[in-house]
């Protein structure tokens, strides 16, 4: 019984070992962390103090600006401030509602809609536009790579202009 066993082989296996040494030199000791993350944090807080500052001047110095002018061009600058926020929110309406419809149409079309972004703008005719020329250039497309998937010889088919293999089998007996 004793000759029935077989002995496996005993391999080596040091490349383990030295990814084992390799992790184990990447790794940081927790005062080391606690260093670079000491450090980061305090860049991040620096760099935000730089902001925060530069931001204080900006609205300090339209302060004093404001207090120097007179009643009538403090309202020529309000109106003009005002009307320019009116007119950037009357873009982004515009856009998305351009997006909306542009969704629309290339789900009607089986289109993905992810692609509506390639066509979006904020003149609600140009996005139409746009959109259906798209769409007909993406379903030629489409039509162009499924015709060339398809391109090949078809099978032939045994039945027709040729013998059929059993008469040549039961010619060879």
């Amino acid at each position: 019984m004793s000759e029935d066993k077989v002995k496996t082989p005993e391999i080596a296996t040091p490349e383990i070992s030295k990814e084992v040494e390799k992790v184990e030199e990447k790794l940081l000791t927790q005062d080391q962390f606690d260093k670079a993350l000491k450090d980061r944090l305090e860049r991040e807080r620096n760099k935000i103090l730089k902001e925060t500052e530069v931001r204080i001047k900006e609205v300090q110095a339209e302060s004093e600006r404001l207090a120097k002018l007179s009643a009538e061009e403090k309202e020529k600058e309000l109106t003009a401030k005002n009307s320019e926020e009116v007119r950037i929110r009357e873009a982004n309406i515009a856009t998305r509602e351009n997006r909306l419809d542009a969704i629309e149409l290339f789900a009607n079309a089986k289109v993905p809609t992810e692609l509506v972004t390639y066509v979006i703008s904020a003149d609600k005719e140009r996005t139409i536009e746009s959109s259906e020329t798209f769409i007909k250039t993406f379903n030629e497309s489409v039509a162009k790579a499924v015709a060339e998937q398809l391109k090949g010889t078809p099978p032939k088919d045994i039945s027709v202009n040729s013998e059929s293999p059993r008469p040549k089998i039961v010619k060879a007996f």
